[in-house]
C-alpha cells in the first residue's frame, strides 16, 4: 500500500474499467477510515464503498464511469493524498 497524490489515484481508478488483466483496486483515505474498492467477480465489476455510504454495487458497463466518479467524489471530498492498494 502506498500513499499517492489524489490526481494519480483518480486516473488509476478511472482506468480500471479499460484494464485487461485487472485484479482489483482499493483506495483509502489518509486516516484509513473510508475506502472505495473495485474488484472483478464472475458477474462483473463490483464497487464496494465504505464511509459516507456503505454499499456493494454491480457496475453496469454503460453507467460505470458515472457511478465510479460519483463514489470517488462522495468518499474523498477534501483529500489530497490517498492510499492505493492493488
Amino acid at each position: 500500500m502506498k500513499l499517492v497524490p489524489l490526481r494519480q489515484a483518480q486516473v488509476k481508478y478511472m482506468n480500471c474499467l479499460k484494464a485487461k488483466n485487472f485484479t482489483g483496486l482499493k483506495l483509502l483515505t489518509f486516516k484509513k477510515d473510508r475506502f472505495v474498492q473495485v474488484e472483478p467477480r464472475e458477474d462483473g465489476l463490483h464497487l464496494i464503498e465504505s464511509g459516507y455510504l456503505n454499499q456493494d454495487v454491480v457496475l453496469d458497463p454503460k453507467d460505470a464511469k458515472k457511478i465510479l466518479k460519483d463514489a470517488f467524489n462522495r468518499e474523498f471530498p477534501r483529500s489530497t493524498r490517498l492510499y492505493l492498494d492493488e
